[in-house]
């Protein structure tokens, strides 16, 4: 899973547009699939692609859609009758959505797009405050867990709150300027993403995650990623 995790540098090297963009269009797939057989096939890949990275803890998502199945299944029990295809088809959708929700998640994050809101009208210096603080809350909230284990919740959050009182120095920096390489990118994510329109949705929404990675040098990490393991 690491040679999926952008580093600082290669966080640096992707614009915050084209983050952006990458992100609306992730999340739209769900929605742009014309075929009912082209949700069968993307919700497969997605989830091969995660069993391929052997990290099954990602796949506890799974339940939502499960419970949402279980729920509209329920008027059974009084002798009602259900839509069994319609209620299995908006599951899959919503395990798709889920599931392009945490590969998005995985190949960017959100504080890229930081620069991106010193562009916006009435944003102040507190907005940078708020983007920096939320990284460093999700790292001190393990500590404190593990550390004060038998303290009940409240006071575990307090302990947070308390640590994160110091002022926060990090407005996010200015906007770069576009490069050529830049432009290519936020073209072809934009001719993939009109192509989720057309009836090559299916192979436009498995094309795309797969962009974003060979662009931050995805086959130079799979390369060192399989060549540690051949000979570990």
């Amino acid at each position: 899973m690491q040679w999926l995790i952008f580093s600082k540098a290669e966080r640096e090297r992707l614009h915050p547009l084209n983050v952006a963009l990458f992100l609306v269009a992730m999340l739209s797939v769900p929605f742009f699939l014309h075929t009912y057989a082209g949700i069968l096939i993307v919700l497969t890949g997605h989830f091969v692609f995660f069993t391929w990275m052997r990290q099954w803890n990602v796949l506890r998502y799974l339940t939502l859609p499960l419970i949402y199945i279980g729920m509209m299944y329920a008027p059974l029990l009084v002798g009602a009758s259900v839509d069994p295809y319609g209620i299995w088809l908006t599951g899959l959708t919503v395990a798709l959505f889920v599931t392009s929700s945490q590969l998005t998640f995985t190949l960017v994050r959100l504080d890229q797009m930081g620069p991106l809101f010193r562009i916006l009208p009435r944003l102040t210096r507190l907005t940078g405050m708020v983007l920096a603080i939320l990284p460093s809350l999700l790292r001190t909230w393990p500590e404190v867990k593990m550390s004060h284990a038998k303290q009940p919740v409240a006071e575990k959050m307090e302990r947070v709150a308390l640590y994160h009182l110091l002022p926060v120095e990090a407005v996010p920096s200015p906007l770069r300027h576009l490069t050529r390489s830049d432009l290519l990118m936020g073209l072809l994510i934009t001719v993939i993403y009109i192509a989720l329109w057309s009836p090559v949705a299916v192979g436009a929404a498995l094309v795309l995650p797969g962009l974003v990675m060979f662009s931050k040098g995805g086959i130079r990490d799979a390369y060192h990623h399989y060549r540690r393991r051949r000979f570990t």
